[in-house]
């Protein structure tokens, strides 16, 4: 006689995570830090990324910010902790102490969380995990397209991307939000309800109710039937062509420009020439963000006008970042030509605090880690050495050397003022410095602090 056996929900799902972190080549990581709000996204993420690291030996680790923006938030961020702990979950609680902004709370919110996750993550060395999921997918989509936006915004949200030198990924992204409440149900944890999700004040609330009233509609508008399932397909499908415009850039861009210790770019413009004004555009918009520290790419009218100045031989400034000619053309078209590309500095202060064994981004483009606590300036921007005091500065060695290196590069050079009064500079030793052996040290980034596909199979 035969015995049917009901096959356990949960291990379907177990097994597809598996498949999913396989194939986006999360399994080579040696840990993870999945961002945890409490909701039914989150929650089924932390719990399928913590039962798939028992079941291989990696570490995983959840991370609460709360940002106090309604009352109770404490409350129920120890809440979820506390929920959580019950599945074997460790996690932090971090709270965002910034004063709140008159206007943009929410992108304030998302950045101020955003780095913080990326701060626990490289401190553990472990990939940065996000709950997105299809309908998050199709959202994005839909209002990148009434946006008008080009074809980066269209590809919607990375299954996966390196920002910072962090791995960020979304393994559910193809999920169903449906299917991620399944499995809280089948391992009969609760999660929170966000009333903000009901709030049509916000965009993506009322593009969520749009989205969902065409997917009951049986009618087609013409002869396409637009649905969230069809966002999604044209959201895969400028991925992909995204991602292949992305690797012509790279390659390029490989050949042309010459990324410096020191914070700076040499780049030869002749490499650039003959393209059309579209990858032009694509090019000089990532290293404007790789170079200036900049969150957001210039705008395209900004960057046409860059490139008429750059035919003229003529320096600039976009984005926070300054283009200085280093050749002379042969022709009043200096695409010929070669030019230098430094941080701007001078116009907008740039002050950080650095707490004592710390590892953070300094000005978007410098990785920095201190044993002391302080403030990071730019060179620059650094008050005691723009002081009367006439302290020599001593130089210790430089990738360049610092007498060779241009006064630009100088200029946005790393400084902590430590909390006793010092000044330590990750190049420079002297200057009444407090500066320790290994005190202190200053990556600059260079393309790695941008956002980047990593391969063609994470578009899916």
């Amino acid at each position: 006689m035969l015995l049917s056996v009901k096959a356990n929900p949960i291990t379907a799902f177990d097994a597809r995570f598996a498949a999913v972190i396989a194939g986006l080549g999360l399994d080579q990581c040696t840990g993870y830090v999945t961002a945890l709000s409490g909701g039914p996204d989150s929650t089924a993420l932390t719990l399928l990324t913590q039962r798939y690291a028992d079941a291989t030996g990696k570490h995983h680790h959840a991370v609460i910010v709360d940002h106090g923006l309604r009352d109770g938030s404490g409350d129920e961020a120890r809440r979820v902790q506390t929920r959580l702990r019950s599945f074997g979950v460790a996690s932090d609680i971090i709270q965002i102490t910034e004063p709140l902004p008159t206007t943009g709370l929410q992108e304030w919110a998302r950045i101020n969380r955003h780095h913080a996750l990326l701060a626990v993550a490289r401190q553990k060395k472990a990939a940065l995990l996000f709950a997105h999921h299809a309908s998050d997918q199709a959202e994005t989509v839909a209002m990148r397209l009434l946006k008008s936006s080009g074809l980066n915004g269209l590809g919607g949200i990375a299954y996966h991307r390196m920002q910072h030198d962090v791995v960020v990924a979304r393994p559910v992204l193809g999920w169903m939000p449906d299917q991620l409440k399944a499995v809280c149900h089948h391992l009969d944890c609760d999660f929170e309800i966000d009333p903000s999700n009901q709030n049509h004040h916000f965009e993506r609330v009322r593009i969520r109710k749009f989205l969902a009233d065409l997917d009951r509609q049986d009618d087609a508008i013409g002869d396409i039937a637009l649905s969230s399932g069809q966002l999604r397909r044209l959201g895969a499908g400028a991925a992909r062509l995204s991602a292949a415009a992305d690797k012509a850039c790279d390659r390029i861009i490989g050949k042309a420009v010459d990324w410096h210790p020191a914070g700076y770019a040499s780049v030869n413009m002749a490499a650039f020439a003959d393209l059309p004004q579209s990858f032009w555009v694509l090019i000089m918009r990532r290293l404007i963000m790789a170079v200036g520290g900049g969150q957001y790419g210039a705008a395209r009218m900004a960057l046409d006008q860059l490139r008429q100045r750059c035919d003229d031989g003529v320096s600039a400034t976009i984005g926070g970042c300054h283009f200085s000619p280093i050749t002379t053309p042969p022709s009043r078209h200096a695409s010929w030509a070669n030019y230098h590309l430094f941080r701007e500095t001078g116009r907008k202060v740039t002050a950080t605090p650095i707490a004592a064994g710390q590892e953070l981004v300094f000005a978007g483009c410098w990785l920095v880690k201190s044993a002391q606590a302080g403030m990071l300036h730019g060179f620059a921007d650094t008050p005691r050495i723009q002081g009367d005091s006439g302290a020599a500065l001593h130089v210790k060695s430089m990738p360049d050397g610092w007498h060779l290196l241009p006064h630009r590069a100088r200029q946005a050079i790393p400084v902590l003022t430590t909390l006793d009064g010092g000044s330590i500079y990750p190049q420079l030793e002297g200057y009444e410095s407090t500066e320790l052996p290994a005190t202190m040290a200053a990556r600059f980034l260079g393309m790695a602090r941008r956002p980047t596909f990593i391969a063609d199979t994470l578009i899916g």
